[in-house]
């Protein structure tokens, strides 16, 4: 299986991870900028390491039937 394959969930899951340490940052200084607040960021930073997690699962599962 190749690698380069796991490119794009990596980098969904790594931007996730990212909006992450922003959104606590947000929270903990109790800053907000119109729509981005804390809360709004974490919904959004879980929800595409949801979606990044749900992808390499589906090619797992798709490669691993192709055998």
């Amino acid at each position: 299986m190749e690698l380069k394959k796991f490119i794009i969930p990596l980098i969904i899951f790594l931007l996730g991870l990212g909006l992450t340490y922003i959104g606590a940052l947000l929270k903990i200084i109790h800053f907000e900028i119109g729509f981005f607040n804390g809360n709004a960021l974490l919904s959004i930073a879980t929800f595409l390491k949801v979606i990044a997690v749900v992808y390499v699962i589906i090619m797992l599962i798709v490669f691993y039937n192709k055998k």
